[in-house]
């Protein structure tokens, strides 16, 4: 037996001709909590950005950026990297997605 994906929510993708949607999902029996999950739903897109976590803040990065930041922080080592995380150019927020259905 097997969880079931819900939708959520979704808004435009940021090209505006796909979309980017939220379901949920609650676990099987034995396992606690809802997990949300984050789709590109653009071929376009997907080839250029990437859905990050990162802590309680979920955003949309570009892979070309990404691997950028992933340089720099094995040079800066770990504790400089935790401040190359909350650059402002590091992820743009998705503060109210239901606003932009």
């Amino acid at each position: 037996m097997g969880s079931n994906e819900n939708p959520l929510s979704e808004c435009a993708c940021v090209c505006g001709k796909g979309k980017l949607k939220v379901s949920y999902r609650i676990p099987d029996k034995g396992r606690e909590g809802i997990e949300h999950l984050w789709e590109i739903d653009c071929s376009h897109c997907r080839e250029l950005y990437n859905i990050e976590k990162r802590g309680h803040l979920i955003g949309i990065v570009k892979k070309v950026d990404e691997l950028e930041w992933e340089k720099e922080s094995k040079k800066m080592g770990k504790s400089k990297s935790r401040q190359l995380l909350h650059k402002p150019k590091f992820i743009k927020i998705i503060h109210e997605i239901d606003d932009a259905k």
